[in-house]
């Protein structure tokens, strides 16, 4: 089933979504605190590449199943295949 919502043009006010209010107060707090780290010592992605979006997916698992952020085994093309 498609909904068209990729072709839609127009902004999205997520304040009026359903899936975006909250039960008690009617809406969404206007801010949800949040911590944020800086990884140091990571490798970089190589210029030229387009694996950033593999990057990103590769820290989103390790930081949600908060497992140690190290690359000195990083193989983009077992990853890609994951």
């Amino acid at each position: 089933m498609d909904s068209g919502y990729f072709e839609e043009t127009e902004r999205t006010n997520f304040g009026d979504c359903d899936a975006y209010k909250d039960n008690i107060t009617g809406f969404l707090e206007a801010h949800v605190p949040f911590m944020v780290e800086f990884a140091q010592d990571i490798v970089p992605q190589k210029s030229a590449s387009l694996d950033c979006g593999l990057y990103v997916a590769i820290f989103a698992e390790y930081l949600s199943n908060q497992i140690e952020i190290s690359f000195v085994d990083f193989r983009p093309e077992y990853l890609r295949k994951k």
